[in-house]
């Protein structure tokens, strides 16, 4: 991992275009919820939330050339994480049973918190196993992908495997989890004391979505972003180099799934609930379609694509039941006429895909 976070330091410094264009977008988010409704301002924050998560698959499969439909385990497994913090933390006038335990738990015979899920009662302890379980989870299941040399397809296919048996376990295991209710009726997140408001939240979020955004500019701009690219057009060309590729997939690997975990954790207090519908491979899929339709290997598409297409199925909702036909077909239409994404749309100096940088460098 040495030679891996020494990749990581050499970064590009950022073009004015886009900290000015960046800039300006900021400003229009940091105006948005006053100017719209609760309801809309809600909405916002989840579809930033889940453009996020689609940033932290990009980094994988645009950058890196691994697709997983994993990363809305890794979400889960960061909601639940908070989750447990605050059904905790709710008081006992708000259990139906009015004690501490919550509701789930009795209702499934259990007598005492569980001593695995004890230690989420406390904030600091919830907040780092936001992180570290969906990374380490991550860690263990990459450290075997990567150091047994499996690669393309047969990567998806685990990944699906793995969403799938997930899925099962937590609907099983109803006096832990909640079954297929999930944890449900949790408290509001309260930050120093102070319960954050819709509007804190959404601010909360939309600088978490920022600090990716930046942060993964910066990653993929570095030598380290350079190693990721070269791995995905030539893998073997690369290891005769004499990197070890297996790290630098299991890091990248590591840090996209915290990142979705962090989303995860956030998701919770937004809607208040999580569910083991979101470890399911539909929920994954839908992260590959955000990536896919946005442009893979930009950063910014998946987050274009999670709200557009989070807008065009409210807005479909309202109008007609069968709203899932539309936003397929549009999908459809993107993925036939647009195969590069929405991204592709833009004059070229505006891009940011991988194609287009290295044609600059040339």
């Amino acid at each position: 991992m040495t030679e891996v976070m020494g990749r990581i330091r050499q970064a590009t410094t950022v073009p004015k275009r886009l900290l000015i264009t960046s800039g300006v977008i900021l400003l229009i988010f940091c105006i948005f919820p006053f100017v719209a409704g609760e309801f809309q301002t809600s909405l916002m924050a989840k579809l930033l939330l889940f453009g996020a998560l689609g940033v932290s698959l990009d980094l994988v499969w645009g950058f890196t050339g691994i697709l997983s439909f994993a990363h809305g385990v890794f979400f889960t497994l960061g909601g639940y994480a908070v989750a447990y913090y605050l059904k905790l933390n709710l008081s006992a006038t708000a259990n139906n049973y009015g004690g501490t335990l919550p509701d789930f738990m009795v209702w499934n015979g259990l007598k005492e918190l569980p001593w695995f899920i004890a230690p989420l009662q406390f904030f600091p302890i919830a907040v780092l196993a936001m992180v570290a379980v969906p990374a380490g989870f991550a860690y263990i299941i990459g450290w075997f992908i990567f150091r047994s040399k499996v690669s393309g397809v047969y990567i998806t296919i685990i990944t699906l495997a793995i969403a799938s048996a997930l899925t099962t376990f937590f609907v099983s295991q109803q006096a832990y989890t909640g079954g297929t209710n999930g944890i449900t009726d949790v408290s509001r997140l309260s930050l120093f004391g102070t319960v954050l408001s819709p509007v804190g939240l959404y601010f909360l979020i939309l600088s978490f979505a920022a600090l990716v955004l930046a942060g993964s500019w910066w990653l993929t701009q570095s030598n380290f972003g350079l190693i990721l690219r070269s791995i995905k057009e030539n893998e073997k060309r690369i290891s005769y180099l004499g990197y070890d590729v297996a790290s630098f997939k299991i890091f990248i690997w590591s840090l996209s799934a915290g990142i979705a975990g962090i989303a995860g954790g956030l998701f919770v207090p937004l809607n208040r609930f999580i569910s083991p519908v979101y470890l399911g491979v539909a929920f994954g899929t839908q992260v590959v379609i955000w990536v896919a339709v946005g442009g893979r290997g930009t950063l910014f598409g998946p987050i274009i694509a999670a709200i557009l297409l989070g807008q065009l199925q409210n807005s479909a909702d309202r109008v007609t039941q069968d709203w899932q036909l539309v936003v397929g077909v549009i999908l459809l239409l993107v993925v036939l006429f647009l195969p590069d994404g929405l991204m592709s749309l833009l004059p070229k100096r505006f891009r940011l895909t991988d194609a287009d940088r290295l044609e600059r460098s040339s």
